[in-house]
């Protein structure tokens, strides 16, 4: 039985992750900030009428053995910046299986008292958002 080799996209650079958010985002009506100075914090603030929605976004694709910490470091970027209950707070990463995974590991627990989303972003330009 031969194994089936998966290969992850090569990966997006971090102005068009931006501008794919920032398309998401307008289209679904919101206004949006985008910080395109990399930074820690958050990357894209949108506003829609008087809701918020924030995101920090993963602007790279780290080394296999770099995901796991990839992943804490954009968690706790956004979760230190959780100031206000009305807000929206959402993590982005680029849409791959490792980052999948850690997600879907992440307990229902804390996403759900923290109302934190993940946007997934693909090759083809799409987002996808989960909770």
């Amino acid at each position: 039985m031969s194994r089936q080799i998966v290969i992850e996209p090569s990966f997006l650079s971090d102005k068009l992750i931006k501008q794919i958010l920032e398309n998401f985002l307008v289209s679904r009506g919101w206004e949006i900030d985008v910080f395109m100075v990399p930074n820690r914090g958050i990357d894209i603030k949108a506003k829609r009428d008087v809701a918020y929605w924030m995101i920090r976004a993963n602007l790279f694709q780290p080394p296999r053995d770099g995901i796991v910490i990839s992943f804490v470091s954009v968690l706790g970027e956004i979760l230190q910046r959780m100031d206000d209950p009305a807000n929206k707070y959402s993590v982005a990463f680029p849409d791959i299986r490792p980052f999948r995974r850690l997600w879907d590991r992440l307990p229902a627990l804390a996403k759900d008292s923290t109302g934190i989303t993940a946007l997934f972003i693909n090759q083809a330009g799409t987002v996808t958002e989960i909770r």
